[in-house]
Parts: C-alpha cells; structure tokens; sequence
C-alpha cells in the first residue's frame, strides 16, 4: 500500500515537471523580436522617410534616421509597395523597414535599425538570427556584409555619422552582394551568446575597404533619381533560442534553394513554314523562385517579340505568368505569375508596345509547361513551369 502512494506521489510530482519542460521548449522557439515585421506601428503618422520610430520597439543606431514604409502611410514616398526607393511588396503583413548599406566614397551615411529583445540571451546558449533584405530599385549600388550585430547595452549615437564599425554577427555565410529587386534574401546564421545581450541591431557593419559595391541597373519600367547608395529594404527580423539538440538551418546553401535558384532556358525553334502565331509561340521568360525581374535573355525575348508587334500593328498578345506549384502554395508567393506577367507587359509598352494590344493572363500552377519530358527531374519541372507564355490574340 506503501508502495503504492509513492508511485502515485512520484507521478504527481513528474507530471508538473513535464508540463513546465513542454511549456519551456515552446517558450524557447518564440520570436524575441518585439515587433518583427513592423506591422505594430503609427502607420498613418508615417509621412516623411527617417520616422523608424514610429514603429513600435524599433529605432535608428545613429542620427542618419533608419526607415518605415507601410501601406497606411500618410504619404507616397513611404507607401508600401511604390515609394520614393523602389517597389517592393512585403514578405509578410503591410509594413517594412528600409536602411542605407553602403555608399560610394561615403557620399551618404549608412543607417541603422535596432530594437530591444524581449528578454537577454542567455551564455552558452544558441540562437538563430535572421532578417529578409530586398535591394531598393533606385539603388545605383548593390552591396554585401550587411548584417546583424548582438550587443548587451544599445549600439550607436544620436550623431550622424558615415557608419558604425563593429562585429558582424550574422551575415550571409558567403558574403554575397545582394543585389536582387524582386523578392527577399534572406541572411540567417547562428549566434552563441556570451551572455546578458539584448539589443539586436541590423546594417553594415564593415569598413569600405571590406565592402563589395557594385553597381546595379535601373529597371526601365522605373522613375525617379538613383540615390548613390545601396538601398535594402528590411522585414521579418527574428531571434529565436535553439534546442540542445537542434541546429540552426537556414534556408540557403541546402537543396530547397539550389532548386529555387535553377533558371531553366532554351532557344526558339523557327523555322521557315511557321506562321506569326506559330512562332510567337516559341517565346518564354523563365524566372529562378520568388523572382518576376527580367533577366539579359529575358530582355532580348521582348526587344524579337516588341519588334514583331511593330511590323503587325493590328496584331494583340495574351501575356500568360506561371508559377511552380510551391509559389502558388505559399501565402506570400500565391500572385507571383500575376506579378511576372504584369511586369512583362510594363516592360514591352516601355519598347513602344501599346498597352491595350497587351492582355494579361493569371495560369497560376495550373498549366504545366510543353517542354516537360517524363525525365525531368522535379527541379527541372519547377524549373519549366516558372515562366510567362505569348500567345497571339
């Protein structure tokens, strides 16, 4: 009987501690970020590019002012999508932040954004850090060894200044320059704290000399002035403990994104017997995933298809975007054939094409393309399937 009220006793005392250990592993994977996105924020106080505070829990690292672009914004230069920088839609909710990497010959500051954890991190302890960043089209530079920086007290000061050099912390593993305008990079990486740190602070944190500046090209369908700087657009930003057990996996450098990052190409087949119909037919755009800018072969796909038009001015085309069924799954990538086939058809009225000779069409995942073979593997299927089609009206 003894016996017995022990082992009830026992497990009255281990069921607590079971409950408190699964309360504390789902503690562990919450974001310490206060307001990752920025979606907590003064939106319709927003009017002027430097107001990052008005996004709760977030600042500016120095006095060259970091800043806050939502689609509730009281004013066009800092909307989101279009404003003064570029257009960019927001991986998630309708706000983001933006800030200056780097400059060339330091003919602007760089900016900063930081914000105060939710709790210290604790030494010894592991934690995945990482941030989505999307080069600004009025950029006239793209730069790499944009990062973040792990600190116990708040990094920077009200001066302005040309930058902060400091630790990078977390950067992307192969310091690529980030230099993409449609869609988000992501940088990600795993920091061991060293105990009590609290602030995280996102920017470039290198000297000139270390950085890689290289200029980008203005998108044609863009206006407005360059701004002589690398601009990046800044969301999703999250710092969340690991397990004992757990690694720290990134979406880069792994299988899911070499295949994202396949680019599928091939050459059209005319020949003399076809007829206009038949060979606009022969015309795609392929895109890698996430992606809807137009690339060099992308670009001499329109100047062959503008150049048709114009030597048949009653002839109509039906602009069709298409995705992988992985794009057309996610909550954040569902209008991307939308997005690809609009921005093919803004590029062809830029080379003289009348919008109205141009219809657009939304296939989403819903038509695989004609060049698939039964050999294809699924990176090549995904591959094929993410382009936008011509067919003439």
């Amino acid at each position: 009987m003894k016996s017995k009220t022990r082992k009830l006793k026992g497990l009255l005392y281990t069921l607590p501690l079971a409950l408190l250990s699964l309360s504390t592993i789902a503690q562990e994977a919450e974001n310490l970020v206060v307001n990752p996105s920025f979606e907590d924020a003064q939106s319709r106080k927003i009017r002027r590019i430097g107001d990052i505070e008005k996004a709760e829990g977030w600042s500016s690292a120095t006095g060259s002012r970091a800043d806050l672009f939502s689609s509730e914004a009281g004013a066009p230069d800092v909307l989101t999508p279009d404003n003064i920088y570029g257009r960019e839609e927001p991986k998630s909710g309708v706000n983001y932040a933006g800030v200056i990497s780097y400059s060339y010959r330091e003919k602007e500051n760089r900016s900063y954004l930081t914000s105060q954890l939710s709790t210290s991190l604790k030494k010894g302890m592991r934690y995945k850090v990482q941030f989505y960043a999307s080069l600004a089209e009025l950029s006239k530079y793209s730069s790499n060894r944009l990062g973040a920086h792990i600190s116990k007290k708040g990094l920077g000061t009200d001066d302005k200044i040309p930058a902060i050099i400091a630790e990078t912390h977390i950067e992307h593993p192969k310091r690529e320059a980030f230099d993409g305008m449609y869609g988000w990079d992501l940088v990600c990486g795993e920091y061991v704290a060293t105990g009590k740190e609290k602030y995280i602070t996102i920017g470039n944190f290198s000297e000139d000399a270390d950085i890689k500046g290289d200029r980008a090209r203005k998108p044609r369908d863009m206006s407005g002035k360059q701004i002589i700087a690398a601009y990046y657009y800044i969301d999703d930003v999250s710092v969340q403990l690991l397990g004992p057990n757990e690694t720290c996996e990134c979406d880069y450098g792994d299988e899911s994104q070499q295949v994202a990052s396949t680019v599928y190409q091939r050459s059209p087949e005319i020949t003399k017997d076809m007829d206009l119909s038949a060979m606009v037919n022969q015309y795609n755009i392929y895109y890698a995933g996430g992606r809807y800018d137009v690339k060099i072969d992308g670009e001499k796909t329109l100047d062959k298809l503008a150049s048709m038009m114009e030597e048949n001015p009653k002839m109509k085309l039906q602009l069709t975007g298409h995705s992988d069924a992985t794009e057309a799954a996610s909550a954040t990538d569902n209008v991307l054939s939308m997005r690809r086939a609009e921005y093919v058809k803004k590029l062809l009225e830029e080379k003289g094409v009348a919008g109205d000779r141009l219809i657009i069409e939304d296939a989403k995942d819903g038509i695989d393309s004609e060049y698939i073979t039964e050999s294809d593997d699924d990176t090549l299927r995904d591959a094929k399937n993410r382009r936008v089609t011509f067919r003439v009206l």
